[in-house]
C-alpha cells in the first residue's frame, strides 16, 4: 500500500545512445528529489542492452524503481499509458530519460497543487542544456489559457506533474495516428476543453536537453509569446 500522497512518475524510454550518461543523469535527478514519497515506473521498449542493463541495475537497487517491458506498445503514447494503467500514485508525473529534475522540483509542485485546488497541472520554467552544458532558458506564462496554445506548447511536457484524476478523466494519452510525437500537445488541449486548467510556477525547477546539432525532434517547441489583442 503506497503512502496516499504519492507520486508515479512515468517514463516511456528507448535509449539507443552508446553514451549512458545522460539516461544516468535523468534517474539521478529522480532518486535525488527532497520528496521520497514516489515510484518510478519506466516502460522500455528497444534500447541497447547496455541501457536495459543500466535501468535493471537501478531496479535491484531501489523498489521505487520498476521496469516494464514495453514491447509490445507500438507508440510512445502507449508507453506513458502503459505507465499509467500501473502507477498506483494520487498524482502523476512526467520524466523524459535525458532531461533533468532539479531536486525541489517534486516538493514544490506537489505543494502548488495543494494550495490551488482548481489548478489540475503544474509545471515550471526551464533552463535549457545541451551538450551537458546550460545554452539559456525558457520562460513560461503562470497561467495559460487557450490562446497561448496557437502557436507554440505554453507548457514543457516533461516538467509536468498532473492531478491523477485529470489524467483518468481525458482517458489517457491519445494513441491516434495523428497524435503520434505530439501526445502531449493533444492531452493538455484535449483537459483545457474538459474544463481543466494549468499553471507554471515561476521557479527554474527543470533542465530540458536540446539536441546537439541544435535541431530539436522532440515535440516541445519552444514557447513564444502571442501579439496582444488590438
Amino acid at each position: 500500500m503506497l503512502p496516499e500522497d504519492t507520486i508515479s512518475v512515468i517514463m516511456g524510454i528507448k535509449y539507443c545512445r552508446p553514451e549512458l550518461d545522460t539516461l544516468r543523469r535523468s534517474l539521478d535527478s529522480i532518486l535525488a528529489q527532497t520528496y521520497a514519497e514516489f515510484e518510478l515506473l519506466i516502460c522500455e521498449r528497444g534500447s541497447s542492452h547496455l541501457a536495459k542493463e543500466l535501468l535493471a541495475d537501478y531496479a535491484s537497487r531501489d523498489p521505487r524503481v520498476r521496469v516494464i517491458d514495453g514491447s509490445g506498445a507500438g507508440s510512445f503514447s502507449e508507453q506513458l499509458n502503459i505507465c499509467l494503467g500501473q502507477s498506483r500514485g494520487a498524482w502523476i508525473a512526467r520524466m523524459d530519460d535525458d532531461d533533468y529534475s532539479e531536486p525541489e522540483r517534486f516538493e514544490k509542485q506537489l505543494a502548488y497543487l495543494r494550495t490551488h485546488g482548481g489548478t489540475a497541472f503544474v509545471g515550471c520554467n526551464v533552463r535549457l542544456i545541451q551538450d551537458g552544458g546550460d545554452v539559456g532558458a525558457q520562460c513560461f506564462p503562470e497561467n495559460p489559457q487557450v490562446r497561448d496554445f496557437l502557436f507554440s506548447m505554453p507548457f514543457i511536457h516533461p516538467a509536468l506533474i498532473f492531478r491523477r484524476e485529470a489524467l483518468e478523466a481525458a482517458g489517457g494519452y491519445s494513441t491516434l495516428p495523428r497524435c503520434d510525437r505530439c501526445e502531449d500537445y493533444d492531452l493538455l488541449l484535449r483537459l483545457y476543453e474538459m474544463g481543466y486548467s494549468g499553471a507554471n510556477m515561476q521557479e527554474f525547477l527543470f533542465r530540458y536537453s536540446l539536441p546537439h546539432n541544435g535541431i530539436s525532434t522532440r515535440t516541445c517547441l519552444l514557447y513564444t509569446s502571442p501579439s496582444p489583442r488590438d
